[in-house]
């Protein structure tokens, strides 16, 4: 399967997909994801960022597919949502 192109180019988001599987089995998109559970939240990018201890502008390009967070970056975000009870 071939990630969608943007420009030519793949883009981040398509390019790999999150870790866990959704409920259906499909594979959520990872930039959708994490801007839904912020919203969620109630949070906006900047307090988020803060809480996760990245920058802003990190945080801004998981949230519009330019970069895919790190695995170390996944394991905050999964334990900032079990803190506050709101599943990823």
């Amino acid at each position: 399967m071939k990630p969608e192109l943007l420009d030519g180019q793949p883009t981040a988001s398509n390019a790999r997909r999150k870790l866990e599987p959704g409920r259906n089995g499909a594979l959520p998109d990872a930039a959708e994801m994490i801007r839904s559970w912020r919203c969620r939240l109630g949070m906006t990018q900047e307090e988020l960022a803060r809480a996760l201890g990245v920058t802003l502008s990190t945080l801004n390009r998981w949230e519009n597919g330019h970069v895919l967070p790190s695995r170390l970056a996944w394991r905050e975000l999964q334990q900032f949502s079990t803190k506050h009870s709101c599943r990823l």
